[in-house]
């Protein structure tokens, strides 16, 4: 058995609601420059696809995509948790191309938000593939 997979009912919710930060840390970053284009929408369904989200999930997620900006809550869902901090900046940087000066603000706020030092953006920018500007 993978050690990946959800053992009892609290890791599949846990999962579940990382899923969820996450999907929402890509949708916010999208939102960063105050327009989500099209390669944008491609990229963000295209990652929904490849997990297997159904009609339904891909309809939430193009809904929460007309809302409004908002951080607060996955910055509070990170606390104590450097690995989900890690992986919703990541995230973030895998929803957009980088750049704008809006969407480098942005990723600069949320960093600094989940706790992230420079050294690991650098070190997580890299990993997903993201050029120094």
């Amino acid at each position: 058995m993978s050690t990946l997979e959800p053992q009892t009912q609290a890791d599949q919710q846990e999962l579940e609601q990382h899923t969820e930060l996450v999907l929402e840390a890509m949708i916010n970053a999208a939102k960063a420059d105050g327009q989500i284009d099209e390669k944008e929408i491609q990229r963000i369904v295209g990652k929904l696809q490849e997990v297997g989200a159904d009609a339904e999930d891909q309809r939430y997620v193009l809904t929460q995509m007309q809302k409004p900006l908002e951080n607060g809550k996955l910055i509070s869902a990170t606390r104590g948790q450097p690995e989900l901090a890690a992986q919703i900046y990541a995230a973030s940087l895998m929803a957009i191309e980088v750049d704008t000066s809006a969407e480098k603000a942005y990723l600069e706020k949320l960093a600094s938000g989940l706790g992230l030092t420079s050294e690991v953006t650098r070190r997580i920018e890299q990993m997903v593939g993201l050029q120094p500007v």
